[in-house]
């Protein structure tokens, strides 16, 4: 068995792809270090990362990317002794360090890495009917409550305590498991307002984007917003059942029609700010989908037609995708631990926020050959199997600063590859649970403590 899984794995396309996007990351970092001009994007000063010290601009990179968790005087000893370096620099150095870094640079960094993904992947690549299937959608982070982050991120009150927070968006690769779009922003600012943004970008990468969104994205601007994009791009949003035309096309009893939606003021205004023009009198016409579910009906609004081939009744299992987002946000913040910040800043923030998403990414790429090794050789068994989550995180977390300083990346992929695939999870499928609407602060296990972080 051990043989016919390391036969198998050297046929394995997907390791030589991943071998290909670690290398065009490690020339990003090196690029972006040694040329003044790039590297003044991702500084504040012209005099930062210029002096020589024990953490210049690429060695810092890599030790956010390693997200430390723990405390961090043991965090910084781990990683320089990971890089050879007998005396590791202080907790101030490394604070005064980061302080230089604009973490946009792990937002490029990520770009890269889905960039090189789309480009080199071939028949890696998932899509649905041709299309690459991106869900939209939003969170709140919790963050320590202290006058900076208060001041910048805004958050929560109650009327008794205030707790500072940020609000998140993301444009997520639900086949293909990437997170193509970031955001972070105040609390106060609107993931529908970060939606509308992205929609221009997702548009400039391809006429196979397939937006799928919930029903608080639902609107006649952002139906709008994707249809005049100077390549239209397609959706799927969940209407809601409150709006006058899908309350009568849900009364009709169609499976499928085509409806003409009229703006309203406040769409008309909107679309104003954005650089359209139009009056009441311009329409847009939509596609409505009714998806029946046990004891209760939705309605999705769509630009997929039925002449183009796509049929009512393959909707429902195309909008189910969209829970793939969801999935994602929970592996950041219950595996990654997104809201264990490892410094108490805005800076620190958006530094650990755009590390964790690329990091996220870098992961979900890597488990793809263990992925397809276990799905051809593990046919005995009463479930299929995937890929333990938690613990190829914390094997990756161990080998994330090798993969970037050692020159045998091949080999560190592999050895990773073969430490994946022992650890596998069933999947039992059919599955359903209700939906427990919590307390926002207690949906991660993981929080910020300003005075206490683990030393193991």
């Amino acid at each position: 068995m051990r043989y016919r899984i390391l036969k198998h794995k050297h046929r394995n396309p997907m390791l030589s792809v991943n071998v290909k996007i670690i290398e065009e990351l490690k020339n990003f970092l090196f690029k972006v270090s040694r040329d003044q001009e790039l590297l003044s994007v991702f500084r504040f000063s012209e005099k930062d990362f210029t002096r020589n010290r024990k953490l210049p601009f690429e060695k810092l990179i890599l030790l956010i990317a390693k997200l430390c968790k723990k405390t961090l005087s043991f965090e910084i000893e781990e990683f320089f002794e990971q890089i050879d370096i007998p005396l590791p620099c202080s907790v101030s150095a490394f604070s005064q360090q980061r302080m230089k870094l604009d973490g946009r640079f792990f937002y490029w960094w990520n770009m890269v890495l889905w960039q090189t993904f789309y480009a080199i992947g071939g028949e890696n690549i998932k899509r649905w009917k041709g299309y690459r299937i991106i869900a939209g959608d939003g969170s709140t982070i919790a963050l320590v409550n202290n006058t900076s982050l208060g001041s910048f991120f805004g958050g929560q009150s109650n009327g008794h305590s205030f707790g500072a927070a940020g609000r998140t968006y993301y444009a997520y690769d639900v086949l293909n498991n990437l997170i193509l779009f970031p955001w972070l922003s105040p609390y106060r600012s609107s993931e529908v307002g970060m939606a509308y943004q992205t929609i221009g970008e997702l548009g400039s990468q391809g006429q196979d984007m397939l937006m799928i969104y919930d029903r608080n994205f639902c609107s006649y601007k952002m139906a709008a917003l994707h249809l005049w994009e100077e390549k239209e791009v397609k959706f799927i949003i969940r209407a809601k059942e409150s709006l006058n035309h899908v309350r009568s096309f849900i009364e009709s009893k169609q499976s499928s029609a085509i409806v003409e939606l009229k703006p309203t003021c406040e769409a008309i205004q909107s679309l104003k700010e954005s650089g359209y023009i139009i009056t009441y009198k311009t329409t847009i016409k939509v596609r409505l989908v009714r998806v029946e579910l046990p004891g209760s009906v939705e309605v999705l609004m769509t630009n997929l037609w039925e002449d183009e081939g796509h049929a009512a009744n393959g909707f429902k299992e195309l909008y189910a995708m969209r829970w793939g987002i969801e999935t994602n946000i929970s592996l950041q913040k219950n595996i990654l631990q997104l809201e264990s910040f490892s410094g108490l800043t805005t800076k620190t923030v958006i530094q650990d926020f755009y590390a964790t998403v690329f990091v996220a990414n870098l992961h979900n790429l890597l488990i793809k050959p263990a992925q397809n090794t276990v799905t051809s050789t593990i046919t005995k068994r009463k479930y299929d199997q995937k890929i333990n989550n938690n613990k190829s995180f914390g094997y990756l977390k161990k080998s994330v600063v090798q993969l970037f300083i050692e020159n045998d990346t091949s080999s560190i992929l592999e050895r990773l590859h073969d430490l994946f695939i022992k650890n596998t999870l069933p999947i039992r499928k059919g599955r359903s649970f209700q939906r427990i609407i919590k307390n926002k602060k207690s949906n991660s296990k993981f929080r910020t403590f300003s005075n206490f972080k683990p030393a193991y």
